[in-house]
């Protein structure tokens, strides 16, 4: 590995965050790290790297892009909230609104945005196995893989029943296609829509390093070899998965983007509306849940309630927290995943969030 990059290159007004990252990415054995910690006040205040871009090769860069995983899901529960603001849909839309009847099995006729949205749809965790199989064969748009798969999953009995938490990708490309056809004017694809209501309607900076797919450039993953050896995965389609899994989990995004992106769930200039906020935030179906939209719900007995997510796509691995009695967002990312990437990640995110208690409230 090479040295952590110099503190220059890192925005941290603190000069904390860095050492927090070195001192983990070594008694881990990591590739690389980065990290954010920004306020609704002050922004962001620390953001740091430590590592690689590939084993042994580049130090990472702080406006380098790095992939998400199921961190999109925040974003794509987002995009289906502002077309609510639009006008162009509305919260609880059942699947025979949106898709029509025509094919549709009637056991989705009932499941709304909401079930989609908080895994409780009877969605199958993924697609079918052959599916996942020929998906590096198909040379089809995303966009139409994705309408395709769709179609073909709700022509067939849900594999779950309604109303049970079962985590679901494939729910979430359901979603997907869903805001496809709720977007007006007509035509758009998902990818479209996120830059137009999500992207461009989030604070100035939001975009930067945002795409879909493994980075195009700069950081890559890694995974394990036969032999057990953690090797980079480059920047083909082999480094992620299918692309219509691009609403479930595909997001690559610079850590200060991501962060202009969260920022506006906690009160602030750039707040949120209450009632989108509110909405996407609030345990489904009910208190007693720990998932909301796109969220997981939690509560510390000090930092006070906790809304937080991981993703990995098995070569990376991301961590958020959104803690809005102390006014933080915090964020943690590795390129590559395992126990030690568990273990790093779960302890920064421990150190980071009682240093939100202690210095931020």
């Amino acid at each position: 590995m090479s040295g952590p990059v110099t503190a220059e290159t890192n925005l941290d007004k603190t000069g904390q965050l860095r050492t927090f990252l070195d001192t983990a990415r070594a008694e881990h054995g990591l590739v690389g790290l980065g990290a954010v910690v920004a306020t609704r006040e002050d922004g962001v205040i620390a953001l740091a790297v430590s590592g690689d871009r590939s084993r042994g090769g580049d130090p990472i860069l702080p406006s380098d892009a790095w992939h998400i995983g199921s961190n999109t899901k925040m974003l794509t529960a987002l995009a289906w909230a502002r077309l609510v603001e639009s006008g162009d849909a509305r919260w609880g839309m059942t699947l025979a609104e949106i898709f029509g009847d025509t094919d549709l099995h009637a056991g989705w006729r009932d499941v709304t945005i909401e079930d989609l949205l908080s895994h409780r749809s009877g969605a199958a965790p993924n697609p079918g196995i052959g599916w996942t199989l020929a998906a590096p064969l198909r040379t089809a748009p995303t966009y139409v893989q994705r309408r395709k798969l769709v179609a073909a999953t709700l022509k067939k009995a849900p594999a779950g029943s309604r109303g049970a938490f079962v985590y679901s990708n494939l729910g979430y490309i359901i979603a997907g296609r869903a805001i496809e056809l709720q977007a007006a004017p007509e035509g758009q694809t998902y990818e479209q829509v996120m830059a137009r209501a999500v992207i461009a309607k989030a604070p100035k900076g939001a975009g930067q390093g945002f795409g879909f797919g493994p980075p195009p450039e700069g950081i890559q993953g890694h995974k394990k070899g036969l032999f057990g050896r953690l090797s980079p995965t480059g920047f083909g389609a082999g480094a992620d998965n299918p692309s219509a899994f691009a609403s479930a989990g595909t997001v690559h995004i610079s850590l200060r983007g991501h962060t202009l992106l969260l920022l506006p769930f906690l009160e602030g200039p750039d707040a949120l509306p209450v009632s989108m906020r509110t909405k996407l935030l609030t345990p489904y179906p009910d208190a007693g849940a720990d998932y909301a939209l796109g969220w997981g719900v939690g509560k510390d007995a000090e930092a006070g309630p906790l809304y937080m997510h991981a993703g990995s796509n098995t070569m990376w691995l991301s961590q958020v927290v959104v803690a809005p009695e102390p006014g933080a967002v915090i964020i943690i990312n590795t390129n590559q995943t395992g126990a030690s990437a568990d273990a790093a990640v779960r302890e920064l995110t421990g150190t980071l969030l009682d240093w939100a208690k202690d210095d931020f409230r």
